[in-house]
């Protein structure tokens, strides 16, 4: 009688004899003990005998075996986390294949490889405190990905820092600005980096989002004395002292750096005045005057003016506040005179009845009846 085959686990210790005796084995057989594994219908009950075998060969392995053995266990949910941590030890493609296709691995750190932790970013599943560990590497990359990963919900302090990066990164803005998530006022502040399209659906939803911030924004109105000051310095073309004007009209409490030169801050000029409250004929000389490369092309001014026509004052007053970072109104216009006519204990103030009691030169002298 034939005897029965020895158990699966005393073959994989052999083979590992044999792949420490022989070096140029263990690839091979690495390789193949990885296909068997990934072909087998009986992997829970292989799966011990596999991960000794694959732990003792790993170390030794060239990045391609390593690559090898990823591609085909790290997905499957009976691969031990011994040989998963393995693999994301040995790093390189067979590490990335491990961040972004293993069931469950222990959390990127500040450690990790820059593949890994990116590959990390793209999934899913990641817990708040992995996304806020991979969010303070402060790795370009890696910021990127987690805002193109519509699966992830960012909030919080990772959000804001992400929003915060944004604000001098472009593709970063943008790819923000592309999430149903972001709050809108966290939008707002990126408006500079958004293309047409992506303006004009910020608008839109600026206009139907109530403010986050429910304390409403004062108001002001330009007065005489600061039109006129925002239109010399716009005719001087003086950036300097019209800044310093039109932070006085949106009673601000310090001048921003507005850079309305630029093309990408060209509608804030718009935002900013239509804020202010000022008249559309000033408004439209202000674009005819202040910066040369508004003024030049007819196509700038027709946008510029749209908006000013379209916009609604409080959706350009929270572009102005999370562009810049300031608070409209924030300032209040000086006083009035106080004159203390009226005042309840003043001397100068007319006593009732001297208001109520007609004049005596008006009084019809007949009948004794004021005339």
């Amino acid at each position: 009688m034939t005897p029965p085959p020895p158990p699966l686990d005393e073959d994989i210790a052999r083979l590992s004899a044999l792949a420490r005796d022989g070096g140029a084995v263990a690839p091979v057989l690495l390789r193949v003990q990885a296909d068997l594994f990934a072909a087998s219908r009986r992997r829970e009950e292989e799966a011990d005998a596999f991960a000794e075998l694959a732990i003792r060969l790993l170390p030794k392995a060239d990045s391609d075996v390593a690559a090898h053995v990823a591609r085909r266990v790290v997905a499957l949910p009976e691969t031990p986390p011994a040989v998963l941590q393995a693999l994301a030890a040995h790093g390189g493609e067979a590490g990335r294949l491990v961040a972004a296709l293993a069931p469950d691995l222990p959390v990127a750190t500040d450690r990790t490889e820059p593949l890994v932790a990116l590959a990390r970013a793209r999934r899913g599943d990641l817990a708040p405190s992995e996304i806020a560990a991979l969010v303070a590497r402060d790795d370009p990359a890696i910021d990127r990905a987690l805002a193109e990963n519509a699966d992830l919900a960012l909030g919080g302090r990772a959000l804001a820092d992400l929003v915060a990066r944004a604000r001098a990164v472009t593709p970063l803005a943008r790819a923000l600005l592309a999430r149903d998530d972001l709050p809108a006022d966290d939008a707002a502040g990126l408006y500079p980096h958004a293309d047409e399209p992506m303006r004009t659906r910020l608008l839109v939803r600026l206009s139907a989002a109530p403010r986050a911030d429910t304390r409403p924004a004062m108001r002001p109105r330009p007065s005489p004395e600061t039109i006129e000051a925002l239109l010399a310095a716009a005719d001087r073309g003086d950036r300097a002292l019209f800044g310093s004007a039109l932070a006085a009209a949106l009673g601000l409490e310090t001048r921003p750096d507005w850079r309305f030169d630029r093309p990408e801050r060209h509608d804030l000029l718009a935002h900013a005045l239509r804020a202010s409250g000022l008249g559309e004929e000033e408004t439209i000389r202000i674009f005819l005057t202040l910066d040369p490369g508004i003024a030049r092309s007819v196509e700038i001014v027709f946008r510029l003016v749209g908006l000013v026509r379209g916009v609604p004052r409080s959706v350009a007053t929270r572009i102005v506040e999370a562009v810049y970072g300031v608070r409209v109104g924030a300032r209040r216009p000086a006083a009035a005179t106080y004159i203390p006519t009226l005042a309840p204990d003043s001397t100068h103030r007319p006593r009732f009845t001297q208001v109520l009691q007609p004049r005596s030169d008006k009084l019809d002298r007949k009948n004794g009846r004021a005339t």
